[in-house]
């Protein structure tokens, strides 16, 4: 054995090591014919982890025994499948690199899909209790990701739904760690996928978890974590498209602060988009809330100065500016014309007064973006709108006159008799 696990290992590092696509090949050939054809590559990694000095082998071991755990675990004996799984959780507690541990954690997450529902493996949901409530951050911080990895892969914590929440309830708050945090957040996000309309409980108690997760999400744009921060909004992301009301009592909270990171000049632009999308697809999820709780107004008053921010010359890059004319399109075409319509046109005529060209812009694309949803009910008010896009297309800066065309082009699109009719006035502009 131990010379199969020095040859197994000493091929891996040919993998990380060689630098031509030919000798990668060849070792890459020799793990999957001479070492990954029999079980005894299971244990053989095991070691490799638990012992190799370079983090990148380990890292590599940890991640070939996830796929071979898949493959061979059914074929080992009871005696090694135990060992194994005592050796895996004593490597993640003593792994001081995030990559092995987070590799790591997903073959402990791939062999507690087969184990768990076994019931073989008791002592992994007591262990990551253990470590999640553990006084050592970095335990803390292994305890909740093991649990985040499993739930990607199964539901087999499923019944200790109740028993989890509750250790969330303490880990959005963790003291010292934004890893167990942002981890924390994201495992709620997996957990949310199984949680049953009939569980009234886990609801309420998810519910209420709902602003501690906003405030992690909060610390972090504080903070300035970026990776963080987008870990956090594809949850929220996540939670939108859910069945069950764990945010329902939050909707209001929730648009202010996401209209609040969307409107912030000062945090960077990816967040912003971010903050925006999220109000985008709660107009699509949660547009009955949104009309009951009269926020159609804030939303528009709030996006439309984010709309005359400058825009990137790249076409196909999102910006803040580009996102809340999304939005404004979003509740267009979602929500009933009157209230969108009167109040946007509102902020149009305001806006083309405005001294500065960026401001006239944002006033005709918003006008563009209205119209699709709003065609039944601007049709009387067709001639005041032809007269205001015909102000832009006379404008003295050209980003403007580019905008009103854009206007145009809408109106065209669904007034194409009353369009046909102002030719006159129209192809000399």
């Amino acid at each position: 054995m131990e010379e199969f696990v020095a040859g197994l290992e000493q091929t891996l590092r040919q993998v990380i090591n060689f630098d031509t696509n030919d000798q990668i090949k060849e070792a890459t050939s020799a793990l999957k014919t001479k070492y990954f054809a029999e079980a005894n590559c299971v244990p053989a990694l095991v070691h490799i982890i638990q012992t190799s000095p370079q983090k990148e082998i380990r890292q590599l071991a940890a991640v070939e025994l996830r796929k071979q755990v898949s493959n061979w675990w059914t074929a080992l004996t009871l005696d090694v499948r135990t060992a194994v799984k005592a050796k895996l959780l004593e490597i993640i507690l003593s792994e001081p690199e995030s990559l092995p541990r987070h590799s790591t954690a997903r073959v402990i997450a791939t062999v507690g899909r087969v184990e768990i529902p076994a019931n073989t493996w008791s002592e992994l949901i007591a262990f990551l209790f253990q470590c999640s409530s553990s006084p050592n951050a970095g335990h803390r911080e292994v305890g909740v990701y093991v649990i985040y990895a499993i739930f990607e892969v199964t539901d087999a914590f499923a019944e200790n739904l109740r028993q989890l929440l509750e250790l969330f309830s303490r880990t959005l708050v963790d003291p010292e760690s934004q890893v167990v945090r942002t981890t924390t957040v994201q495992a709620l996000g997996k957990i949310a996928d199984f949680i049953e309309d009939d569980q009234k409980e886990e609801i309420a108690m998810f519910s209420e978890l709902v602003p501690l997760m906003v405030n992690v999400l909060q610390q972090t744009l504080t903070d300035g974590d970026e990776e963080s921060a987008v870990k956090c909004f594809d949850v929220f992301d996540q939670l939108l498209l859910l069945e069950i009301p764990v945010i329902s009592k939050h909707v209001q909270s929730l648009i202010q602060f996401f209209l609040s990171i969307g409107s912030n000049k000062a945090y960077e632009p990816i967040v912003r988009v971010q903050g925006l999308s999220f109000l985008m697809w709660a107009v699509v999820y949660k547009k009955t809330k949104i009309q009951r709780l009269k926020l159609v107004a804030p939303m528009i008053q709030t996006l439309m100065p984010i709309a005359a921010e400058e825009e990137p010359e790249d076409l196909d890059e999102d910006s803040p500016a580009r996102l809340a004319f999304k939005v404004i399109n979003t509740l267009a075409t979602n929500l009933p014309p009157q209230q969108v319509f009167p109040i946007a046109a509102e902020g149009i005529l305001a806006y083309m007064q405005n001294p500065e060209p960026l401001f006239r812009k944002a006033a005709m694309v918003t006008l563009a973006v209205l119209v699709e949803g709003s065609v039944d009910f601007i049709r009387p008010k067709f001639n005041e709108l032809l007269t205001l896009v015909c102000t832009g297309l006379r404008d003295p800066d050209a980003t403007v006159r580019r905008a009103a065309c854009m206007a145009l082009s809408s109106l065209a699109e669904e007034f194409d008799e009353e369009v046909a009719e102002n030719h006159a006035t129209l192809l000399p502009l």
